[in-house]
């Protein structure tokens, strides 16, 4: 299988938590009448694709390993994501549909960049910045993030040319600068093997943006220790967003 296909899985996986939970709102409001704890709007306007460009640069460094895409970029690869995600099988089959959708979904009315880092022991950083203009859309991110459920994409499988992953994810408990916040950890079993350590996500409201911060690590590593870090990561994008959009 290609380099490339490795790197798509754990974006699949993304793909699952975020999706499983993207109708979640609904859900949540029949389901609940606890109201969700969040900080107050910023009331900080959407990120232009040159603005949102320019945080997700700043955020990745300069690295060597670090790959900058912008919305153009993105849009332009969604085509080949959809590609390889159609041979993917993936179980349960409501996980599996939102990992389609969201494969040929487009980014009108999202200006998106990200910066990815991955290095030569597979770890990997990534940094995603969109400013949603379309209010619809960002109201669908809004209500998975306060509801925080998984809507039964806790435990997921993939397979992939003759690759198979599983995988089960749980909500982690953070609280950031940002307006709401989740925070994910997803473990890993791939062809039967374990893969210490796994993956590490967590996204933030910031007025009309959304910053998710990811981050891929093959060693083990507590959760609290894991969760400080990256709050660490999103609170500075937060910073940097706040001021992009000056």
């Amino acid at each position: 299988m290609k380099k490339r296909s490795f790197w798509v899985l754990p974006v699949a996986a993304a793909f699952v938590l975020a999706g499983c939970g993207s109708n979640a709102g609904t859900e949540a409001e029949t389901g609940s009448s606890e109201a969700p704890q969040q900080q107050e709007s910023t009331g900080v306007p959407a990120l232009s694709a040159e603005q949102a460009a320019a945080v997700a640069k700043t955020l990745g460094g300069e690295g060597e390993n670090v790959q900058v895409l912008d919305s153009e970029a993105l849009s332009g690869s969604l085509e080949s994501a959809k590609g390889l995600i159609d041979q993917m099988e993936i179980k349960p089959e409501k996980c599996a549909e939102y990992v389609s959708q969201q494969g040929t979904q487009d980014l009108e009315g999202i200006n998106m960049a990200v910066a990815i880092e991955v290095n030569a022991t597979g770890e990997s950083n990534s940094y995603s910045v969109a400013g949603y203009e379309d209010a619809s859309k960002l109201d669908t991110v809004k209500k998975m993030i306060d509801a925080k459920d998984l809507q039964g994409c806790d435990e997921f499988a993939m397979s992939v040319a003759g690759q198979e992953v599983s995988a089960s994810a749980q909500i982690l408990e953070a609280d950031s600068d940002a307006d709401s916040t989740i925070a994910t950890h997803t473990a890993v079993v791939m062809n039967g093997t374990e893969v210490p350590g796994g993956s590490y996500q967590i996204q933030g409201v910031v007025g009309e943006n959304v910053v998710s911060v990811s981050q891929t690590i093959t060693a083990e590593q507590g959760d609290d220790e894991a969760v400080k870090t990256l709050v660490e990561k999103l609170n500075k994008a937060v910073e940097e967003v706040k001021a992009a959009a000056k």
